[in-house]
């Protein structure tokens, strides 16, 4: 299981060009599991922002490693972070792009997401 310890080297090393976002965020201290997370979901929305649809992909095989191997704090921050505001990048994609982001999320993290949407009621 991955520690929130774990998780900024684990991200560094899968995507070495967030790096420099994950020293930003911990400049002051160590990186919690929910800023490690956070840094992470901005990239990957960034990237489908960009078109860049290959770097999403990478980005939510780790997101999808993360959650099904995290500790509970990590899957916590999973689901409260990233997992909350995917819906947020729907709106912000057309119809196609966002078809593309959802074809490359997880099917673990996507049930997840449903669950959300239909708890909030959208």
């Amino acid at each position: 299981m991955f520690t929130q310890q774990e998780i900024p080297a684990l991200i560094a090393r899968q995507l070495p060009q967030v790096q420099q976002d994950l020293c930003r965020a911990g400049a002051h201290a160590p990186l919690t599991a929910l800023q490690s997370i956070q840094v992470l979901t901005d990239y990957t929305k960034r990237m489908a922002l960009e078109h860049d649809f290959k770097m999403v992909g990478r980005s939510m095989t780790l997101m999808g490693k993360l959650y099904e191997k995290g500790d509970k704090l990590v899957r916590n921050a999973v689901e409260n972070i990233f997992i909350y505001s995917f819906s947020t990048l729907m709106c912000n994609c057309n119809i196609v792009e966002w078809r593309m982001v959802q074809s490359f999320m997880p099917s673990d993290l996507y049930a997840v997401f449903i669950e959300q949407v239909l708890k909030s009621k959208c």
